[in-house]
């Protein structure tokens, strides 16, 4: 029988004009399971997949609000052209409603034009609800484009994802709440407000919080994590890395409570190094030294007779002298004492201290557990951190420390500790993580067949030929931020009219608000485009410049293979069951709706790339070939589905066995699940690596002539003040902006749901946070109108006073501030906080390209 929407969408369902379907949400990138109510074709009511391991049947406000998003009376229901030539955030682009056929012989027409240059395009694939991102990333490819970019967020992932593929093996961290005792969230709501898998953490971090774990949150926010915690650390923004090498100083200098055996077999902790900052290597080989204790004797750090390998002391290697890493590291941190922290971070000394001994306490060092029989290092303590400590100036070092503060006892990727999402896995085959290079850590582990950002040992700088000038970033794991600074000035970074780019083919997410800070320059970078298009839900900031508008349909109306990052990259960790879902239609679209999936085909097909595309698809799924793809047709989606759910799952588990039974669950064993122990490599607590990439861009930005600043290219962190703290300390701005996040609008999906709206109005969500002292001494009273400026941008704003918000800080939530047209709901409500950020090489940080989000700002009247 031919597989055709109407048919499979059948399959296991009432005949009844009222009936339930599973599937899977989509208003943020999590993906819980849902069963969703539909009556006379009408959705009426969303509850959680009490089966789904992801979310266990709850939900958050946003999920429980989806359907109003499907019937917005706003939303594109047909292909759009521009017919204003003109371009600018205030500028009319006159929409005419046009077909399909022309609308994809427009699109079409373009790409031809520069199939011979296929640098000139532009690909924003980011949309992770579904397939999409893989989609338009595989035709990228395909075209030949290096600009395919598969993430949004000036900040978001920038460090964590390339930290943790070379200290963890996965995509990024999770604390362990099953075991954990002692647990301190950085810069981070996770398991109270935001973060993979919110649902299914929510109710750990609860029976967690009921069993005894002890929750220290430092933020220079008070808000939802901060109210569930055993204790709240304000501290002044952007200086994490300052607590975190406190720490490291306390524990290893103070107490000496620091896991030897682990750092000693599965670190570089013993890798001698020389006078130069690098590693001393063995003159055949080239691989690193150590000196084995045992047998007093300098060795490979492979050697299969090392016993004893040394982390302290000083030892000759012919004519050169070479100290243990783990010694360079203890000496550097005795830099930052308490003492010290307390005057760059404003959290008293003794209190650094006292946290700092309860961790390492907690730690638990030396001690084991057995799970299922098998025994593996017990360290019921954790450090966490995500997009607060990663968006600063200095970002990579404003975290690292904080990472190191978990390797140091051995609380990594195993029970109690921090855990590395996605990272390895025996069903429905088989990932791991992998060494590579001197032994470390190099090739994380992905169920899909994916490259992956890493910092170890990075890429080879050259002279620019991507407009973002990712060349001149060769530990970054993405770069877009940089493309309104290169924008501005091209011929600066070496680019001619040649490398410029020509066109821009994006998905439905708002580069516009989200993926940029001054607004001004973004506007400036998206007239410089000569030809955008892009899928829309409704007309947000970022399609006002668009030529070409496609309908996008809501994830109630899609069929996905993945059904969001929660899935594959960010599932829950430890001994939670691995699971599969698919995502299928509850209702049919709107007539003039296609799915992105068979758009992106068709379009690769009439410029002869869907071969191409597909051999791409194939991989990244891994489809077995009786399953894959072939080159010579276009699919519909639900065949798509059915084939890869044959080849992952096994022929009786295609889509119609998904469409009845909804989800698939398997047990992870404790080597899945606790894979430190397991991992054949050794990870850093020194990156000697940084040094030759430093090197090789020397010689790069100086034949450039370009002023740069290498300060963070060190392979010892050091803390680095962020610009905002600089003009603080100047006496030019007398407070710091800051942004935090609302569980209820997370990932930016409900801001036109007039619910989720609803929510923000009764809860005063789009008001700033400002501190009452600070509120009181410049007679702003709360609930009154200010000015809210920044170096690039000044705003009105109403005011909301606390004490639960540093007296520094300026709190600017959610994402907020819209003013497109065609959002009545969240027009003109809030603030955008990414406007007030300048742009500019001195806000980046050199090694992540990060953009700095503390901000030096006024508040008055």
């Amino acid at each position: 029988m031919e597989m055709t929407q109407s048919n499979l969408l059948d399959v296991g369902q009432s005949s009844q004009r009222s009936k339930v379907i599973t599937t899977a949400c989509g208003q943020c990138y999590i993906g819980c399971g849902v069963k969703v109510r539909v009556e006379d074709g009408v959705v009426v009511g969303i509850d959680g997949n009490p089966d789904n391991p992801q979310n266990r049947g709850k939900m958050c406000a946003k999920g429980k609000a989806g359907f109003m998003n499907l019937y917005n009376p706003n939303r594109v229901k047909v292909p759009l052209k521009r017919t204003n030539p003109n371009k600018g955030v205030d500028v009319d682009p006159g929409w005419q409603e046009i077909s399909w056929e022309e609308a994809l012989d427009t699109v079409v027409a373009e790409l031809e034009g520069i199939r011979d240059n296929p640098r000139k395009l532009w690909i924003q694939a980011w949309e992770v609800v579904g397939d999409n991102m893989l989609w338009m990333t595989a035709f990228g490819n395909a075209f030949g484009t290096c600009h395919v970019n598969v993430a949004s967020s000036p900040t978001c992932g920038k460090v964590v994802h390339p930290v943790e593929f070379f200290s963890g093996g996965g995509f990024h961290q999770q604390p362990d709440l099953h075991y954990c005792n002692y647990c301190v969230l950085v810069g981070t709501q996770f398991g109270i407000a935001s973060r993979s898998a919110l649902n299914h953490h929510a109710l750990d971090m609860a029976e967690a919080r009921a069993r005894g774990m002890k929750l220290v949150v430092v933020d220079p926010v008070g808000g939802f994590a901060a109210a569930k915690a055993n204790e709240w650390l304000p501290i002044r923004p952007g200086t994490d890395a300052a607590l975190g090498l406190a720490m490291l100083h306390v524990l290893l200098n103070e107490l000496e409570i620091y896991d030897q055996p682990f750092l000693k077999q599965r670190t570089n902790a013993p890798y001698l190094v020389g006078q130069d900052g690098r590693y001393l290597r063995d003159a055949e080989s080239n691989e690193p030294l150590v000196y084995d204790a045992a047998d007093g004797a300098v060795k490979r750090h492979d050697d299969p007779g090392l016993r004893d390998a040394a982390i302290t002391g000083t030892f000759e290697v012919g004519d050169r002298k070479g100290r243990p890493a783990f010694e360079l590291l203890r000496e550097h941190v005795r830099k930052y004492p308490p003492e010290v922290a307390e005057g760059i971070t404003t959290i008293p000394a003794a209190t650094l201290r006292r946290i700092a001994r309860e961790f390492g306490e907690a730690a638990r060092v030396g001690e084991t557990i057995t799970l299922d029989g098998v025994e593996v290092p017990y360290r019921p303590a954790c450090v966490d951190w995500a997009r607060g400590t990663q968006g600063h100036k200095h970002g990579f070092h404003n975290c690292w420390p904080l990472k190191l503060v978990n390797i140091v006892v051995g609380a990594v990727n195993v029970p109690g500790g921090i855990l590395s999402t996605g990272a390895s896995g025996k069903f429905p085959h088989h990932w791991w993580p992998e060494g590579g290079i001197d032994g470390m850590l190099e090739h994380g582990g992905q169920i899909m067949a994916m490259a992956h950002p890493s910092a170890f040992p990075g890429r080879t700088p050259a002279k620019p030929k991507r407009a973002d000038a990712g060349e001149l970033f060769p530990l970054a794991p993405h770069y877009h931020t940089m493309m309104p600074i290169v924008a501005e000035d091209p011929q600066a970074f070496g680019l001619t009219d040649e490398d410029r780019i020509d066109v821009l083919l994006h998905a439905p997410v708002n580069s516009m608000l989200s993926s940029f800070g001054d607004t001004r320059k973004v506007e400036r970078l998206f007239q410089s485009l000569r030809f955008m298009v892009g899928f829309a839900v409704e007309i947000n900031e970022t399609n006002l410049f668009d030529d070409i508008v496609l309908p996008f349909p809501s994830y109630l109306e899609r069929h996905d293979f993945i059904t969001g990052m929660g899935a594959f990259m960010i599932a829950p960790c430890g001994q939670d069951d691995f699971y599969w879902q698919l995502r299928q239609p509850v209702v049919e679209p709107p007539a003039g709706v296609r799915q992105p999936q068979e758009v992106i085909q068709e379009i690769a097909d009439r410029l002869g790339l869907l071969g191409d595309m597909f051999r791409l698809l194939n991989h990244n799924y891994q489809l077995k070939p009786t399953h894959a793809l072939q080159p010579d047709r276009r699919y519909a989606m639900p065949e798509v589905l059915d084939r890869m759910t044959r080849s992952w799952f096994g022929e009786e588990r295609g889509l119609a066995w998904f469409q009845a039974n909804g989800v698939i669950r398997h047990p992870r064993d404790v080597e899945e699940a606790y894979i430190g122990p397991f991992i054949k490599a050794r990870i850093p607590i020194y990156l000697e690596n940084v040094l030759d990439r430093r090197d090789e861009l020397k010689r790069v930005v100086g034949e450039l002539g370009i002023d740069w600043d290498f300060s963070d290219y060190t392979p010892l962190s050091e803390w680095m003040p962020c610009p905002s703290f600089e003009a603080v300390q100047r006496g030019e701005y007398d407070l710091i902006a800051v942004h935090f996040k609302f569980p209820f609008v997370y990932g930016a999906y409900g801001n036109e749901n007039p619910w989720i709206d609803e929510i923000c109005e009764a809860t005063d969500a789009y008001s700033i946070l400002l501190n009452e002292a600070i509120g009181k001494a410049k007679d702003i009273a709360n609930g009154d109108m200010v000015w809210l400026e920044s170096p690039v941008c000044k705003v009105r704003a109403k005011v909301k006073l606390t004490q639960c918000i540093h007296p520094q800080a300026v709190g600017v939530g959610g994402h907020f501030g819209h003013w497109a047209p065609s959002m009545p709901v969240s027009r003109g409500k809030g603030v955008h906080f990414n406007s007030l950020l300048p742009t500019d090489l001195e806000r980046i940080d050199m090694i992540s390209t990060a953009l700095d989000h503390c901000v030096e700002v006024k508040v008055y009247k």
